[in-house]
């Protein structure tokens, strides 16, 4: 009977163990948020094709990287419990695709392929309380048939972060997105639609 007592005590001592386990909190999922209004107007077909944007492999998963600047600006490291919903080129792509409409004027030409590559999506801490956001990109307009020159532009926008964390990071980021579409499409306008 002592046994028998020993090993339900036991039993009972392991299953409280279990219950008594730290679980890991919920990570939170991020995307860039809901796309801007467009532009009234666009017409006809697309004068460019937009290809999928293309990242480093360090910006191929789907954490939130960060850069303590002020300590070790060599490490990149990601946020614990905060995740984007894709990795970062695959959520450019989308943003991209929503809101880079042709203007009137540009319809009805061959389409150039844009080809977009992503080489910096991250916040960069100055102090533990103050930070800011980096988006550093390189477009490249092949032109429809290969003629003509292919273009190049390259962007690189810093804003401050709102909050030095995760939440902080994605907000500043998506505003950094929502900023650089309006020049993107301006440039592609002087280059496609000449």
């Amino acid at each position: 009977m002592t046994l028998r007592l020993l090993a339900t005590t036991l039993a009972a001592l392991l299953l409280s163990a279990c219950s008594l386990a730290p679980v890991a909190p919920a990570k939170t999922v991020y995307d860039l948020g809901p796309a801007p209004a467009a532009p009234a107007g666009g017409g006809g077909p697309l004068a460019w094709r937009i290809a999928d944007v293309t990242a480093p492999p360090w910006l191929g998963g789907d954490g939130i990287a960060y850069r303590l600047g002020y300590e070790q600006a060599l490490r990149q490291q990601h946020y614990r419990d905060s995740v984007w919903a894709a990795p970062p080129a695959a959520l450019l792509t989308q943003r991209l695709r929503e809101r880079l409409d042709t203007p009137p004027g540009c319809a009805n030409r061959p389409a150039a392929l844009l080809a977009v590559s992503l080489d910096e999506f991250e916040q960069v801490f100055t102090s533990p309380a103050s930070s800011q956001v980096v988006l550093r990109v390189h477009a490249t307009l092949w032109p429809a048939g290969a003629t003509g020159p292919t273009l190049q532009q390259h962007w690189r926008l810093e804003r401050p972060a709102a909050t030095p964390d995760a939440a902080g990071a994605v907000r500043g980021l998506a505003q950094a997105v929502d900023e650089l579409l309006p020049q993107l499409a301006d440039w592609l306008v002087v280059s496609a639609c000449r």
